[in-house]
């Protein structure tokens, strides 16, 4: 093993220089979200008309390009990556515009486009492109340049969150808020400049709340139970507490068979429902892991582009696993996020594989010269 790990072969030079650590927790939510999706999907699959493996077989094929995805981008330096993220935000930006235009409508939203005869979310692919453009903004090390970059940033999340909140997706607007938030406490930003932004952001939220209905709907029925239409949630409630401590078994649950979501928004309720509150929680502890372990490598980070990005990344995958679940526990309204490599999606299942890609990119140990 020494003599393995002291070679000079660039894939050797690789495979240690990963966080080892983090790439298996993360090939480990992908495979348990696999076998979860094939029983939770069973249900959408007679829904439509389809054979039972129908999605879970979609799913496996979204997977295997996420794993691809993810470790093609850990061999980017962060230059690379730099570009990359740029590439991505003018790319799904392009795409945010044209769902305007010709997007396909679901539920009275238009936040997909058909590419190849596959539904393509645009904004998913937003998540990364934001947060990498706006990392690089922020990485300004001169002074003088630093305001420079954070109007920059500010600029561009107002031109992403207008085209956003016109389709409309008040929960993705909310994500990339706080997501963009985050980064501008991480990369220090003076507090006089954060209050009006806050201030600013809970304006817009509120704006948003009055004039679109489905989130009054929503957030009406979260306040108020008894006042509307709580089924999904009621049933999901239900199911995590029927699952006790290790569950119905799998594939015996039956709350996949009420939820119309539960493959999707809901997929938490069927895992506690047919693997219990045991494997529920060793799965919120693999995620919480991962973010730990993600931050706890920023400490050794030296380049600012680096450590701004990584923390958008790492606090990305935090909010979806917090709001997925809460939404399954009834403890936050519900809005359509799902759970990172669990819930089925091709768009989100492939855009978290390129975030883990990226922060195992950037979080790599390599020598000062190959740093930039």
């Amino acid at each position: 093993m020494s003599i393995f790990r002291q070679s000079r072969h660039p894939i050797v030079r690789w495979w240690w220089s990963l966080d080892r650590t983090f790439l298996l927790l993360v090939l480990g939510v992908m495979v348990f979200g696999s076998v979860c999706v094939t029983t939770a999907s069973m249900s959408a699959a007679k829904t439509y008309n389809v054979g039972p493996y129908h999605f879970a077989l979609k799913q496996y094929i979204f997977m295997f390009m996420a794993i691809g995805a993810m470790f093609t981008m850990t061999l980017l330096k962060p230059s690379g990556i730099r570009k990359v993220g740029f590439l991505f935000f003018i790319l799904a930006y392009a795409g945010i515009i044209y769902t305007l235009i010709g997007g396909v409508d679901v539920k009275g939203a238009t936040r997909w486009i058909s590419v190849f005869g596959q539904t393509v979310q645009p904004t998913e692919f937003m998540k990364p492109g934001l947060i990498l453009v706006t990392a690089y903004f922020l990485s300004r090390t001169r002074y003088e340049d630093r305001f420079r970059g954070f109007v920059l940033a500010v600029l561009v999340l107002a031109a992403v969150i207008i085209p956003v909140l016109l389709q409309p997706d008040f929960g993705m607007f909310l994500m990339f808020s706080l997501v963009w938030a985050a980064q501008i406490f991480m990369s220090g930003v003076s507090l006089w400049l954060i209050l009006p932004l806050a201030f600013g952001g809970v304006a817009t939220a509120i704006e948003g709340y009055t004039l679109l209905p489905h989130v009054q709907s929503r957030i009406s029925r979260f306040l108020s139970p008894d006042g509307g239409d709580t089924y999904q949630v009621d049933q999901a409630a239900e199911a995590i507490l029927s699952g006790h401590l290790f569950g119905r078994g799998a594939g015996e649950g039956v709350v996949k068979y009420t939820l119309p979501d539960a493959h999707t928004d809901f997929i938490f309720a069927v895992i506690v429902e047919e693997f219990g509150l045991v494997i529920g929680g060793v799965l919120l502890f693999i995620y919480a892991t991962l973010v730990v372990q993600g931050f706890s490598r920023t400490l050794g980070i030296t380049d600012r582009f680096s450590m701004v990005a990584t923390s958008g990344l790492l606090t990305l995958l935090a909010l979806q696993v917090l709001i997925n679940i809460g939404v399954a526990l009834h403890v936050l309204p519900t809005t359509g996020m799902t759970l990172p490599f669990v819930s089925y999606g091709g768009s989100a299942t492939l855009t978290m594989g390129l975030c883990m890609g990226f922060v195992l990119a950037l979080t790599r140990k390599q020598p000062r010269s190959l740093k930039q």
